[in-house]
């Protein structure tokens, strides 16, 4: 009977979360590829979305995101990844764990090389990496708030405090003249890639759970893990910020893409859904339900092409086309 009772309660409250978030619609083009029949528990695209790499049962597959073949696989055993980064040319791949980095050259499938980590503390973790090629570059960001910067042919490695707590998000910037960090502190910074000097700083209120930006990097979205979901230009005379807006009392934002020309915003949730922003107004558009082969699934990754094409990657290994002007025609 308690049993039934449970049961009951999760289902009006799974029910109650729907209708919270109002109507959820499913993809009106159903373009989806399977890419892995096993559960992901890690998985990015390359930064064009014709790849993806993934994390299952201990083994790392790299392969073409419309699962019309496998490139690479690597046996990683069972030690925890706390990462994963595809250079933007798609020659290169890194993996993180606790305490090193594995880099792969993608166009031979060997190891180029092995990067033990550290932080100010002993106990410090890696927490997120970004690579980048010509020439080989890594960020990494640690448990401690640490950011290591390898600078693979020069041999040389730079660390600066930039957070308090654990960094979340990390990225170069144009030309690689900024990097843009983001932790669990509150902190959304931009800091100067030669000198590593901070040139601008936002404060969230609660940890930063999700950050986004487009192609010219002058708009970020960035998501605290409560109620403080907002749009900056951090380039503006005077800093343009735009919070979205939506009835309930908090959302959880997992994931974020930006359009490349700044017109829209995409965020995952913690369910199996994701949601289509104007980036303007913060004004949502729809919620659209992901392709899923579990009750469990959810958004890993996101992005959007110049054509307003947005690719999902979920938990389930389903990658998912959708045409967000389509989108934005069917909810006017």
């Amino acid at each position: 009977m308690c049993r039934y009772v449970i049961k009951l309660l999760m289902s009006c409250l799974f029910m109650l979360t729907l209708i919270s978030c109002g109507e959820v619609t499913k993809n009106p083009q159903s373009v989806f590829y399977r890419l892995s029949k096993t559960p992901i528990e890690f998985g990015v695209f390359s930064s064009d979305a014709k790849l993806a790499t993934f994390v299952s049962h201990g083994v790392l597959t790299v392969t073409k995101a419309d699962g019309s073949g496998i490139l690479h696989q690597f046996e990683i055993g069972g030690s925890k990844v706390t990462g994963l980064a595809i250079s933007k040319d798609s020659t290169l791949l890194a993996v993180s764990f606790e305490k090193f980095i594995v880099v792969w050259n993608l166009v031979s499938g060997a190891e180029l090389g092995k990067f033990n980590m550290s932080g100010n503390s002993e106990f410090a973790k890696i927490s997120h990496i970004a690579l980048y090629a010509k020439p080989l570059k890594l960020l990494v960001g640690m448990t401690d708030g640490t950011l290591n910067l390898l600078d693979y042919e020069n041999s040389l490695t730079k660390q600066v405090n930039y957070h308090d707590a654990r960094i979340s998000f990390l990225a170069l910037g144009p030309h690689r003249q900024l990097i843009i960090s983001a932790g669990h502190d509150g902190l959304v910074s931009l800091h100067d890639a030669n000198t590593l000097a901070s040139t601008y700083q936002y404060r969230m209120s609660k940890r930063v759970t999700s950050l986004a930006h487009n192609l010219q990097h002058n708009l970020l979205f960035v998501s605290d893990a409560l109620n403080d979901q907002v749009l900056i230009n951090p380039f503006a005379s005077q800093v343009e910020i735009t919070k979205l807006k939506y009835k309930e009392r908090f959302r959880w934002f997992r994931a974020a893409a930006i359009s490349p020309d700044g017109q829209y915003l995409a965020t995952g949730s913690s369910k199996y859904w994701w949601t289509l922003w104007h980036t303007k107004n913060g004004q949502e558009i729809g919620a659209f339900a992901i392709k899923a082969a579990s009750t469990t699934a959810l958004i890993l990754d996101m992005h959007i092409d110049k054509q307003n094409m947005l690719a999902t990657l979920n938990s389930d290994g389903i990658v998912e086309l959708w045409d967000i002007n389509t989108l934005v025609k069917m909810n006017r």
